[in-house]
């Protein structure tokens, strides 16, 4: 006999009363010696939160007695308790009911698999086969045997996803450069190009007044732009003669603008730098025309649209105008407004320097429009001077969801979850269809591991415009989907979690070619360290596992129990790292 342990001794004393007369005793007995176990994954793996158990076995020949049942339980024991797959049964070629008949005169395999839903502390984990066996027909009068170990641990790589989620920041909407427009219109006697200041368009209170605007406009003194000059004739006319007509009218705008800046020049004392005028004549206005006749209030304005647009031949379309002038007088009303020239100047609005943004960012932000605070946190890296910006668009600007989500943003810079949840409390409320904010809660969401609010999050940040593909990679590789987590990743490269998805797809290459060009980090060393231990490569699990304990201390405590080293366990090396 072989060498037996004491509590299976005990095992054979007390079961001796019951199973003597039957000879059971003699399956307890051997019950090591003809029955093996093995798990076909060891250590077991989490994959979507799931640890698939998949045990294959075999029962020796002349060894199960043919009246009994012997009940298989996988159990996966860890610290925080145990958890149990389904039952297994193996039976006696004389018995009935449910599980897998073994034949006495042969030997019998056996298979059974199933989910466990994986827990913190399964890392460091058995998974053990506890077994009881009895006579068919006395169930109640069952003996345990002894538990078997058959695998160790659960590795947990594929819950690595770092915190290199894509952040979401509100555009400050600030431009360095901002331009600002303003025009006024000098309108033309029918097929005229002389200036008449008589003419009832131009003797209009509100056209008068658009030139006087003008004038105050260029007296602001900001840096001119550009001046623009152009002129349109009405489109009832012979085609050449507009033509013509439209260049003399612009050049009659052109000598009247000219004079215009004299005047400003003599009035405020001094020369007004200004570009050379852009002259344009622009011919007939026919597009005006077709506006104006839309927006009136002429009975048969469809009527003569459809005359006129059906005509291809420019001198036919003019023409017809031209007709319907005489049979509706109100069109000649229409006419007379597109017989003009404009007067367009652009100047550059004063900015103030960055470095007076910065400096009034943190000294007197109320100096500051929300805008130009928003974007004075974009000239600093500093983390805690850009939350301390943002604060102060909190406070100055309460109802701008900008403020708190771009805080929201630095926090989450700063993995600090609790304080950016609170800053989206409050953006969301404000701005609950925000994409930027739906996509920073999604983030949340991940590093939570609430994968399904999570995916909810960023489907509707999708639906707002913003690009969340890398982030739903990120989902996919937690949910087990390893392809689908590859192919949100197209056109990215060179991240921890995409190469942490080629690992976890079988392709250890393309994650090394990841890392290799992924910003360093204690997360990417360790990852390295993995791969390593896979090619059984002492030196590059040592280096790295070494480089990724310097960043993160940390790693220490993973290290210890990571299931991927298992095989160094016992070495010196591997024990002096993780001391």
């Amino acid at each position: 006999m072989k060498n037996i342990n004491v509590k299976f001794l005990v095992v054979l004393l007390v079961s001796a009363a019951f199973f003597s007369s039957c000879g059971l005793n003699k399956m307890i007995r051997d019950y090591s010696d003809n029955i093996t176990y093995t798990s076909q994954v060891n250590p077991l793996e989490n994959h979507g939160g799931e640890v698939a158990v998949n045990v294959n076995g075999r029962v020796s020949d002349r060894y199960f007695h043919r009246r009994a049942k012997l009940e298989l339980t996988p159990v996966l024991q860890f610290e925080g308790g145990e958890r149990e797959l389904g039952t297994f049964i193996l039976r006696g070629d004389r018995t009935s009911g449910q599980g897998t008949v073994v034949n006495r005169g042969a030997a019998t395999n056996f298979s059974t698999s199933g989910n466990i839903a994986f827990e913190e502390g399964m890392e460091a984990s058995e998974l053990v086969i506890r077994a009881r066996v009895y006579r068919e027909g006395r169930e109640n009068a069952f003996v345990n045997l002894p538990d078997r170990k058959i695998a160790d641990g659960v590795i947990n790589t594929s819950q690595r996803v770092d915190k290199g989620q894509d952040l979401a920041i509100a555009p400050h909407g600030y431009e360095k450069v901002t331009t600002v427009s303003q025009s006024a219109d000098v309108y033309f006697a029918y097929m005229r190009h002389n200036l008449n200041w008589r003419l009832p368009l131009n003797r209009k209170a509100e056209n008068q007044q658009k030139i006087e605007d003008l004038k105050e406009f260029i007296k602001k003194g900001w840096e001119i732009k550009s001046v623009e000059v152009n002129a349109w004739a009405s489109p009832e006319g012979e085609v050449a003669f507009n033509e013509r007509l439209s260049e003399n009218r612009a050049k009659t705008v052109e000598t009247y603008t000219n004079n215009l800046f004299r005047g400003l020049e003599r009035e405020l004392g001094d020369k007004i730098e200004k570009p050379d005028l852009k002259v344009t004549a622009k011919g007939e206005d026919f597009d005006g025309f077709m506006k104006v006749l839309n927006a009136s209030d002429l009975r048969d304005k469809q009527a003569i649209a459809n005359v006129i647009n059906s005509q291809l031949a420019p001198a036919e379309r003019e023409r017809r105008i031209k007709d319907m002038t005489v049979i509706y007088a109100e069109i000649e009303k229409l006419l007379e407004p597109l017989r003009r020239g404009e007067i367009v100047v652009t100047l550059f609005e004063p900015k103030k320097t960055d470095e007076e943004i910065a400096r009034l960012s943190t000294q007197d932000p109320s100096q500051l429009d929300v805008k130009e605070l928003l974007y004075a946190a974009t000239l600093t890296e500093d983390l805690q001077t850009q939350l301390t910006i943002y604060k102060s668009a909190q406070r100055l600007f309460p109802q701008d969801f900008r403020g708190f989500n771009n805080a929201a943003y630095v926090y989450l810079k700063m993995e600090n979850a609790e304080e950016a949840a609170k800053e989206l409390e409050r953006a969301n409320q404000l701005a609950p269809n925000a994409g930027c904010v739906l996509n920073n809660l999604g983030v949340i969401a991940t590093w939570e591991r609430d994968i399904e609010n999570a995916q909810s999050y960023f489907e509707a940040a999708q639906a707002q415009g913003m690009r969340v593909n890398y982030n739903i990679g990120n989902l996919m590789i937690l949910k087990g989907d390893y392809q689908a987590a590859l192919s949100s990743f197209a056109g990215r490269t060179c991240t921890h979690n995409i190469a942490l998805a080629h690992l976890l797809a079988g392709n250890e290459s393309a994650a090394m070619t990841n890392l290799d060009c992924a910003p360093e980090s204690a997360q990417v060393s360790y990852l390295k360290a993995i791969i390593g231990a896979r090619r059984e490569n002492n030196t590059m699990v040592f280096q790295n596992l070494r480089r990724a304990i310097e960043l993160d201390p940390a790693y220490k405590d993973e290290a210890r129990i990571d299931r991927e080293f298992i095989r160094f366990f016992n070495v010196a090396e591997f024990q002096e790292l993780v001391r």
